[in-house]
């Protein structure tokens, strides 16, 4: 017991020598006993409903199970009645507050920001696929991410007018085809 009170007093002493940290301390304390009585309170809010004058109350004087209610008090059951479409928009934007609205991009008669490219070459577009593995018992290859069979189209990612045709997949590089010309693709490396 002497003992504990011993580590007491020290970590005591330790914590008063100095007086920032001990200010600091003390306020991070306070914060978290805020915080804990936050999430005490909102933990036990009472449970309220507000309603308009439409909805209507119903009082029940008879349990149908035993023919009473608990403690001879009659049970109130409220039916409320919801609009079937809302009023209001709630995330529309209101002009009070942001009144120098613009109008909608797609709406806009400005021409793009970029203009599409033209018809790429067949080199440069293969030099940006990547092959990235090969399995060689049912013929199947990763090129960029997405898996093929040979006799599938390969979409280039920039260039969707080139699509190329996986003719055949080889130990460590796979054969494509555009216009009757074929490529090489290697693993790890570029296309001829």
């Amino acid at each position: 017991m002497e003992r504990l009170q011993v580590l007491l007093r020290r970590m005591l002493v330790q914590l008063t020598a100095d007086r920032r940290k001990f200010a600091l301390l003390c306020a991070l304390a306070a914060i978290g006993l805020l915080f804990w009585a936050r999430i005490i309170v909102i933990k036990n809010l009472p449970r309220a409903v507000m309603a308009d004058g439409e909805g209507a109350i119903v009082a029940s004087m008879e349990n149908p199970g035993n023919g009473t209610t608990s403690h001879n008090q009659p049970e109130l059951s409220r039916m409320v009645v919801l609009e079937e479409v809302p009023g209001r928009d709630p995330f529309a934007l209101n002009s009070m507050w942001f009144n120098g609205l613009e109008e909608d991009a797609s709406l806009s008669n400005d021409q793009p920001k970029s203009i599409p490219r033209t018809a790429e070459d067949p080199e440069q577009v293969i030099t940006r696929l990547r092959l990235e593995a090969v399995m060689q018992g049912s013929p199947m290859a990763v090129i960029s991410g997405r898996t093929y069979r040979p006799g599938e189209m390969i979409d280039s990612q920039d260039s969707g007018s080139i699509r190329f045709v996986l003719i055949e997949v080889q130990r460590r590089s796979v054969v494509l085809e555009y216009e009757g010309r074929r490529y090489e693709l290697r693993m790890g490396g570029s296309g001829t």
